[in-house]
């Protein structure tokens, strides 16, 4: 029995939640015995070089393909070796192109997949989460999964006041008469690229690259705007969220000009993954990035030296493991956004345990209103993210808000408490770097491991106090 309360009453209408993932496409794995050395890596699919590839050429992957009726239009590596990018920034793009570079991975890159990663885009519509299912069973592929997109972690706005609370707010006066970073000290912003001629960062940077290639469309949510279609040498920032994160980590210091960094020496490495799109469903611009090229992004960041990385963006669902187990093994310390849902749900990477996540505090110490928060942030910390002054893109200065703003603090924490180690011939292990920024915050709320404020707000001098004794 079926009973309609009133004929007048009209149905309530469902609204579609939209993809976060790209369309039609799905990043493979295969093991070992399953690689295949004769597919390039297309550099530009966008530019016509990559000829459509019928199958992937193991018969166990193409079986599936051949069930789910998917021809593959373009079969690419997902991650570059480090040596062929090297290349690459030298500008030398034409010979890269099509060739097949199985030859010039190392060993511990096949060891941890990096050789085996692919990028596989099809010519038909299909149900990527059942095509991955099914190419997870086979017993060719190590795994399977979509091509998540993720988004920048930042609240604009346009309130204009004070100037930059948060240095004094994390005690970085008294920090800098210990440490105010080391020349050998390199920090990677991985995000949607850096302003190469800001006046407050062009001194700083170092050779970076853009791994954005985004050549399709990306499902009716979002709008591609810019440049997302060629990866190339030139990680120039058309959104300004990464500029604004460089500045508020390492923007040149003590110069009589701008604003001023955590992290005074070092470099800074612009590594370009996000682009600009406008949002339909939120109706809003802003950046977002796919998991192909986050993580190759991430990686070409640990292989060019990078002592720290920053990560402010996010998403629901787990990723970004094989590349963060490589930064973990090789010391290298990465720093992530837990996000701006005001949710204590999981967010990625920022809920990987090989990563410090950064919640944000406003002008009171209180938790910002979006932070997110809770035990699936694994002994998070917080620092300033309302209201924050930085460098921007087109050579100017804002304020902007998000953990986003908030994760960059911490990143320049991060790399004196690396100089300190570098300026002693000594190395210390990122969970060495993140236990001293944990052990050393200032509790806020309940005490240490409070749910909302987790181990309490960075403290530069006394973090770098600590970092003295165990060095």
């Amino acid at each position: 029995l079926v009973m309609i309360h009133s004929k007048s009453q009209a149905p309530e209408r469902l609204t579609r939640i939209p993809l976060n993932h790209v369309p039609n496409e799905v990043l493979l794995t295969t093991v070992s015995k399953a690689r295949n050395d004769k597919l390039p890596h297309y550099m530009s699919v966008a530019a016509g070089v990559a000829a459509p590839e019928a199958s992937f050429g193991e018969a166990n992957i193409d079986s599936v393909f051949l069930r789910f009726g998917a021809r593959p239009t373009s079969v690419a590596r997902a991650f570059l070796p480090h040596s062929v990018v090297s290349k690459a920034c030298k500008s030398d793009m034409a010979s890269l192109t099509g060739d097949p570079i199985g030859s010039t991975y190392e060993k511990d890159e096949d060891r941890a997949g990096f050789a085996r990663t692919y990028r596989v885009s099809f010519e038909t519509e299909i149900n990527v989460h059942r095509v991955c299912e099914e190419l997870s069973r086979s017993s060719a592929v190590e795994c399977a999964c979509p091509n998540h997109i993720r988004r920048v972690c930042v609240s604009p706005s346009d309130e204009f006041y004070g100037f930059q609370w948060g240095l004094t707010a994390i005690n970085c006066e008294p920090g800098w008469d210990i440490e105010k970073g080391h020349d050998g000290l390199i920090m990677a912003i991985v995000d949607s690229g850096i302003d190469l001629n800001h006046d407050d960062l062009s001194g700083k940077t170092v050779s970076g690259f853009d791994f954005v290639n985004v050549p399709r469309h990306l499902d009716w949510r979002y709008m591609s705007l810019g440049d997302y279609r060629q990866r190339d040498p030139y990680p120039n920032d058309e959104d300004g969220h990464g500029t604004h994160c460089a500045g508020i980590a390492a923007a040149a210091s003590n110069n009589d000009r701008g604003v001023v960094g955590v992290c005074w020496g070092g470099g800074i490495l612009p590594v370009r993954v996000m682009f600009r799109a406008y949002d339909w469903w939120k109706n809003e611009e802003t950046s977002i990035g796919t998991d192909a090229d986050i993580d190759a992004g991430i990686k070409f960041a640990i292989d060019a030296g990078a002592h720290v990385i920053n990560l402010s963006l996010g998403g629901p669902s787990p990723s970004h493991e094989r590349v963060l187990d490589y930064a973990h093994d090789r010391n290298v310390c990465v720093i992530a956004a837990t996000g701006n849902d005001n949710s204590s749900a999981p967010s990625y990477p920022a809920s990987n345990p090989n990563v410090l996540a950064v919640g944000a505090v406003d002008q009171g110490l209180s938790r910002a209103w979006f932070s997110n928060y809770g035990a699936a942030y694994n002994d998070f910390v917080m620092a300033p993210g309302v209201q924050i002054a930085s460098t921007y893109k087109e050579n100017a200065y804002v304020y902007l808000q998000g953990t986003s703003m908030a994760t960059p603090f911490a990143t320049g924490l991060a790399g004196l408490i690396v100089s300190r180690a570098l300026r002693s011939g000594r190395q210390f292990s990122a969970d060495d770097v993140y236990a001293i920024i944990r052990e050393s915050a200032s509790s806020l709320g309940s005490g240490k491991g409070d749910p909302f404020f987790g181990q309490g707000l960075i403290n530069v001098e006394a973090a770098l106090k600590l970092a003295n004794e165990r060095l």
